[in-house]
């Protein structure tokens, strides 16, 4: 088994609580202020508080928000146990700052250095050698997240670092460009599959640097 730094999904994780204490916070105002402004209303403070944190989660752009988050930590984690499942030898670390941005995991093993960028979306996904599209909408940005996150690692660790974009649930095995694009089951046997060519005392040095980046 690999070794783990941190804990996936940490960061959507603490994203999560915070809404669900807004929304909380919300209801618990909402059966305040009837209390306060119509105390006539009684025992029913209570269900027209539920009633009102129900209608807020309604709102699209708030069920989008709540939605977003949790299918992120839920892939997140997913890829998370399934990183776990390397060789020893392996160390993977989980939810990598950036600077304003994080590192789902970033993986050091013998073939080198990689930054696994996840992704848990729904409908169809097509993968072309120039250009990602997912429900018929190219989707470059995902491509440039998963660069731009590369040669930040690159710059902090001083090597080059292979970015990887996988979707959770999907069986993918595409290329955009220089960017593998994987399914979930695809990722281990893609990381297995490489080349070693990273010595063990390098190796040591830049897991001591991102062990000081973990989240």
């Amino acid at each position: 088994m690999a070794r783990e730094v941190g804990k996936a999904g940490k960061t959507l994780s603490r994203k999560l609580w915070r809404l669900a204490a807004l929304i909380l916070s919300f209801g618990f105002m909402v059966w305040l202020l009837i209390k306060l402004l119509a105390p006539w209303v009684g025992a029913l403070a209570l269900p027209l508080a539920f009633l009102a944190v129900v209608r807020l989660l309604q709102d699209k752009d708030v069920e989008r928000e709540v939605l977003a988050k949790a299918r992120g930590y839920l892939g997140e984690s997913r890829v998370g146990k399934a990183l776990a499942g390397l060789p020893p030898g392996w160390r993977v670390f989980h939810d990598l700052d950036l600077g304003g941005e994080n590192a789902d995991h970033v993986v050091v093993g013998p073939p080198g250095v990689f930054n696994v960028e996840v992704k848990n979306y729904s409908g169809p996904i097509e993968v072309r050698s120039n250009g990602l599209w997912i429900r018929g909408s190219r989707r470059d940005d995902l491509v440039r997240q998963a660069w731009r996150q590369a040669h930040k690692l690159r710059e902090l660790l001083g090597v080059e670092v292979q970015p990887v974009l996988v979707f959770v649930g999907r069986r993918l095995k595409g290329e955009v460009g220089r960017l593998p694009v994987l399914g979930e089951e695809d990722l281990l046997p893609y990381l297995r599959a490489q080349s070693h060519r990273l010595a063990f005392e390098e190796a040591r040095k830049l897991m001591a640097v991102l062990e000081r980046r973990v989240r």
